[in-house]
């Protein structure tokens, strides 16, 4: 027969082992639910693709239902992604752009009149080369160039046709950018750069800049500068030519740009690359640097050539040929709920 004490004594450790039975399942049955960390997925716009009549409305969302800011040409979108086509017909594009982390997708819309048409089906990608193994060669010393010519002032369009628009915001008109009239670009340029940014860039960096007819204001709207390069200056390579406003001339294997969204309040540098396995532009490394001149009329960027190189054979399937490097500037904003765009060298319509 057992005590009293030792009944007392068994009957709380009895207690204590149903009770530490219950927290090991809480926590097992927690563990499943919850599941591993997991990668952030890719964004994606839902519809991806999609024929729209003059005027009919089709809402957009984005997968995981995120927080993003919706941009669109040919027609109107609000907070919500409710999309509004416009009254002219032709190809369009959706951007979900959402700030943290940096993701941008987008969706083509067919707008055409009211007669049906099937969606167009995507060209389809082509086989990404092999990645090329990239090998360190010392950077050529560019020749001498005269300054970048100066852009007409008040040149600013509409982002679907260019035509003028009224009301347009301070900092998108475009005076200069470090793109040659041929559209030739120096990454890591000798000659012509504005005092302002002289020694900013550090060696083995390259530098992109873009100048302005007025000041930048603070804060400003949503308001993107930005560069399409052609890092081969091969058009058979990179984006499709003409798959956007900015590349009408070029194959662009890089996007390099900084974006002020109001919704956050920050200036945002980023990097992108054309993944052509995926068929769209994919995040490259946070490596970019931006500068703001004192008088606000100077956007620089730079970013280690080395990781552009590497990156460019990694994801893009290239190899960087700086002599041949072509692109384009541009300035995207909007007057009221109108995208305008600015380009240098301007567009050949």
């Amino acid at each position: 027969m057992l005590d009293d004490r030792v009944r007392v004594t068994l009957f709380w450790f009895t207690i204590g082992m149903i009770i530490l039975v219950a927290i090991v399942a809480v926590v097992t049955l927690l563990r499943a639910c919850v599941g591993p960390g997991s990668v952030e997925p890719p964004l994606a716009i839902r519809p991806a693709e999609i024929s729209l009549c003059t005027d009919e409305q089709r809402q957009f969302v984005v997968k995981d239902d995120v927080e993003v800011i919706w941009r669109a040409t040919g027609g109107t979108i609000g907070e919500s992604g409710l999309f509004t086509a416009g009254d002219a017909p032709g190809d369009y594009a959706i951007t979900a752009i959402r700030s943290k982390p940096r993701q941008v997708a987008k969706a083509i819309v067919h707008v055409v009149t009211c007669t049906p048409t099937p969606t167009p089906a995507p060209s389809p990608s082509s086989t990404p080369t092999p990645i090329p193994t990239p090998t360190s060669t010392a950077t050529p010393t560019p020749e001498a160039t005269a300054p970048p010519p100066t852009d007409p002032q008040g040149d600013v369009g509409s982002y679907e046709r260019g035509s003028p628009v009224e009301g347009v915001p301070a900092g998108v008109d475009i005076r200069a950018a470090s793109v040659g009239s041929d559209l030739r670009v120096d990454l890591q340029p000798t000659t012509g750069v504005p005092a302002e940014l002289t020694g900013w860039a550090t060696e083995g960096e390259a530098m992109l800049w873009i100048s302005l007819y007025e000041p930048i204001p603070n804060p400003p709207p949503y308001t993107d500068w930005l560069f399409a390069l052609d890092l081969d200056g091969d058009t058979a390579t990179g984006r499709p030519v003409g798959s956007a406003r900015i590349n009408p001339d070029i194959g662009d294997e890089a996007i390099v740009g900084v974006l002020y969204s109001p919704a956050s309040g920050e200036y945002a540098p980023y990097f992108l690359v054309w993944d052509p396995a995926q068929g769209n532009l994919t995040d490259g490394p946070d490596v970019v640097r931006f500068i703001l001149s004192e008088s606000r009329t100077l956007i620089g960027l730079a970013l280690p050539l080395e990781t552009l190189t590497q990156t460019a054979a990694q994801v893009a399937g290239m190899t960087i040929a700086p002599e041949a490097v072509k692109g384009r500037a541009a300035v995207l904003s909007f007057a009221g709920e109108q995208a305008v765009v600015d380009f240098y060298p301007d567009r050949s319509e």
